[in-house]
């Protein structure tokens, strides 16, 4: 008896070891290649992007290389909200001295009916315990939490990616460079592309990512920091959606009531109804990534959104 208590309290301490480890110390674990830890250590950049997984896939980070003689990086995640990027802001701020020339924030209109929630579990992963906390505040004032979720939050989320951070690492630092993808994606094709199911037309404005947006747009001009706002295309399909137009005109609006730089699809040489630069809806292909930076940069360097 005397011993199976003494398994089960080793046990216990095992696991709240494991847990404070990873709600205190997971941002200070070395990640290669992604995530807000990775992107302080590369020092001072000339341009920083944060967004969802779509900078991650229709950003070519060697073009960028290339143009900013590797002064770039993409803070990436899946499904990335604003009000989880402005708790990404407060991080990088907080945890670093470093000078960025120019922030890159998505504009993405469906962002802003996306309901609050973590989406990826990476982000909690790379934030520190106060920005976690930051983070969990947001999801209680914008989401719909209990305790279950509080359990997923502070526990067991993540909790995967310490478990098996000796594996999985060495793989997840080949597949990405400065948080972009490398490989060569395919696109899907015509036939899939034009089949493609979506359904947006139940979508409704969610205050607490507009409000998020205003808090990013407040934060940089707090600290006189250069920003712009960036819509990536999308395939035709979905950004003619009338759902979509819907939204754009709301965020757009937004950008001008604040005066802020923002940066549109439709502002780039880019053809989004050609089916080899997609992989789906959001996503490029290897062709369409490459195709793309290359005429958003001279778009940046043509309109002074250069370095500083």
């Amino acid at each position: 008896m005397k011993k199976t208590v003494l398994t089960l309290l080793s046990a216990a301490v095992i696991i709240l070891t494991a847990v404070i480890l990873k709600n205190v110390y997971s941002c200070e674990i070395p990640i290669g290649n992604r995530g807000i830890r990775a992107a302080i250590k590369e020092g001072d950049l000339d341009i920083l992007f944060i967004g969802s997984s779509t900078f991650r896939s229709n950003l070519d980070i060697h073009e960028l290389d290339k143009a900013y003689n590797g002064r770039d990086f993409i803070i990436s995640y899946g499904g990335n909200q604003y009000t989880a990027t402005s708790v990404q802001y407060d991080e990088i701020r907080k945890r670093s001295s470093n000078d960025y020339g120019l922030m890159v924030f998505e504009l993405d209109p469906l962002m802003l009916t996306e309901e609050v929630k973590l989406s990826d579990s990476r982000v909690i992963w790379d934030l520190s315990f106060a920005g976690k906390k930051a983070l969990w505040n947001k999801l209680k004032t914008g989401g719909i939490t209990n305790k279950s979720i509080m359990f997923e939050y502070f526990v067991t989320s993540g909790m995967d990616d310490l478990i098996t951070y000796p594996l999985t690492e060495p793989f997840y630092s080949t597949r990405y460079y400065k948080g972009a993808k490398t490989d060569d994606t395919p696109s899907s094709g015509k036939e899939f592309l034009e089949n493609e199911e979506f359904d947006i037309s139940e979508s409704v404005l969610i205050k607490a990512q507009e409000e998020s947006v205003i808090e990013i747009i407040e934060k940089c001009r707090r600290d006189s920091q250069d920003f712009v706002f960036l819509e990536c295309p999308h395939y035709y399909r979905l950004s003619e959606d009338p759902v979509y137009k819907e939204y754009h005109r709301y965020f757009t609006d937004l950008m001008v009531k604040y005066n802020v730089d923002y940066i549109l699809a439709g502002d780039i040489d880019f053809d989004d109804h050609n089916p080899d630069y997609y992989e789906d809806m959001s996503h490029m292909s290897g062709l369409g990534r490459k195709t793309y930076t290359e005429e958003l940069i001279k778009y940046l360097l043509k309109t002074g959104k250069e370095t500083k």
